[in-house]
């Protein structure tokens, strides 16, 4: 790659942006506990739904991920074959923000603007096609809006 310092940003996002995600959302499930917020079984169902529905999606499909059906070089050095769509990490994140948005709109919009990030980096990086984030995101946005709003 002839620009090094976007590369390291790409692969510095990548690695911290699902951090950032993944914490913050046991701080919202203790928060809702500690306060016996009757939200917190629709914020820890719906995102095991998504999560749950995602992992079997990939068992089913097992879909080469782009640098094995490309036969290319990821930005971001990957082994992991196959099980390429969706994204798990773009469905999680964009579920998560959907149940931050569900408690809070304000750090949901946060949060969803990290997912949008998440979401675009992985491709880029050559880790997953564009068609396994938006079907990632779409499934979450789907579940997320039946889950948090709908039922």
């Amino acid at each position: 790659m002839r620009r090094p310092a976007l590369l390291s940003l790409m692969r510095a996002l990548n690695l911290w942006l699902p951090r950032v995600v993944y914490c913050a959302y046991p701080l919202l499930v203790v928060v809702l506990a500690f306060q016996r917020d009757p939200r917190l079984f629709r914020v820890l169902l719906v995102p095991a739904a998504v999560f749950g529905g995602v992992t079997v999606m990939r068992r089913i499909w097992d879909l080469p991920r782009p640098y094995e059906a490309l036969e290319i070089e990821p930005l971001i050095p990957r082994e992991k074959q196959g099980r390429s769509f969706p994204s798990r990490h773009t469905a999680s994140a964009a579920v998560i923000a959907l149940a931050f948005w569900y408690v809070q709109p304000a750090l949901g919009a946060v949060i969803a603007v990290i997912a949008a990030l998440i979401a675009v980096i992985r491709p880029l990086a050559g880790i997953h096609f564009p068609r396994d984030v938006l079907a990632g995101a779409g499934l979450a946005l789907a579940v997320g809006a039946v889950g948090f709003w709908i039922l």
